[in-house]
């Protein structure tokens, strides 16, 4: 007769939560630190990513490089005012998180410990859900959706939208749109004003990303250079990682990339 041996014991446990942080966890070289994606998720599906920046021989900055309340201010949040701003610093208190602008940051000693990372992380997550609490007013949809809808009305498309796609090493990448034609295309609207660098480096990430996973996917982003701050850098990013990289009002490349992929 065989003897069944026992699997939910605390060693078990501690070695399935062990895999999982090693399999979801990504940790990458910057140019002055580090870029890490964490197993968790802001209430609108993204992961959460953390930079490490070098400060001295012993101290160093953990920050969100601004997305955080980018992202809420995008989401139409005024969380500098009322009960909100409240909440807001009420959490920076708690977690004894700085905020500059829209950055949150906290410095922490070299050699960095996993605690540090996780609270700050955590930290960010309970700002976002303030998203959920206060049920801001839909942001209008902006001139390049706009357009984009117009084309693709003239095209006889009908894109999905929001949708998740998984990448070879980033789980549930959330798109404005996707076209399931003869070669799928993927697009996504740059809708944030400022900090655009950070957020071109994050989306280079992606896009590649999704590349590796899906090579049949073209990918196209459209921004809107009037109401944006644009550096170079980030418009080249754009460039490389894109196969349709314009701005909105760019209609007849809209149309001649959409004539390609039909």
């Amino acid at each position: 007769m065989k003897t069944l041996v026992p699997t939910l014991t605390p060693e078990a446990c501690r070695e399935a939560l062990r895999r999982f942080w090693d399999e979801q966890t990504e940790v990458v070289s910057t140019s002055n630190g580090l870029a890490v994606a964490l197993p968790l998720m802001y209430p609108d599906g993204w992961q959460v990513q953390v930079f490490l920046e070098t400060v001295s021989a012993t101290q160093a900055v953990i920050t969100d490089r601004g997305q955080t309340l980018q992202r809420l201010h995008e989401q139409g949040l005024n969380y500098d005012a009322g009960v909100a701003a409240s909440l807001l610093d009420d959490r920076l208190r708690t977690f004894e998180v700085e905020r500059n602008g829209f950055e949150l940051r906290r410095p922490v000693r070299i050699p960095i410990q996993g605690i540090d990372i996780q609270l700050f992380a955590e930290s960010l997550v309970s700002m976002a859900h303030l998203i959920y609490r206060y049920e801001p007013s839909a942001p209008v949809e902006s001139a390049a959706d706009q357009v984009l809808a117009q084309v693709f009305r003239e095209h006889r498309l009908q894109p999905r939208r929001n949708v998740e796609v998984d990448g070879r090493i980033e789980r549930r990448i959330k798109l404005d749109y996707v076209l399931d034609r003869r070669q799928r295309v993927a697009c996504q609207v740059v809708r944030r004003r400022s900090l655009l660098l950070p957020y071109m480096e994050q989306w280079g990430f992606r896009w590649n990303d999704i590349r590796e996973k899906h090579p049949d996917m073209q990918r196209a982003m459209i921004y809107d250079p009037d109401k944006q701050e644009w550096e170079d850098t980030a418009l080249d990013i754009g460039r490389q990682v894109c196969d349709l990289f314009c701005p909105y009002y760019e209609t007849q490349a809209i149309n001649d990339f959409l004539d390609q992929v039909a």
